[in-house]
């Protein structure tokens, strides 16, 4: 769970950090930039999909067991 979130945050960065280098020195094509963040974004969404997925799954099988949820 939380190299899923590590991996978010990294892929995050790296978006803004190919959009101030996109900005700054403009060292790819503007369609080959847009193609790169897209990419970037749908992993990042993937990745937020499959931790979410993650965290109710744990969460429903902890409320099946009679575990709190908010401890």
């Amino acid at each position: 769970m939380k190299r899923l979130i590590l991996a978010g945050m990294v892929l995050f960065i790296a978006g803004v950090f190919l959009a101030l280098l996109q900005m700054w020195f403009a060292p790819w094509s503007h369609e080959l930039f847009l193609k790169l963040e897209i990419t970037l974004l749908a992993v990042f969404v993937v990745l937020f999909a499959i931790w979410f997925t993650r965290k109710e799954y744990k969460d429903y099988k902890r409320q099946l067991s009679g575990d709190r949820l908010d401890d």
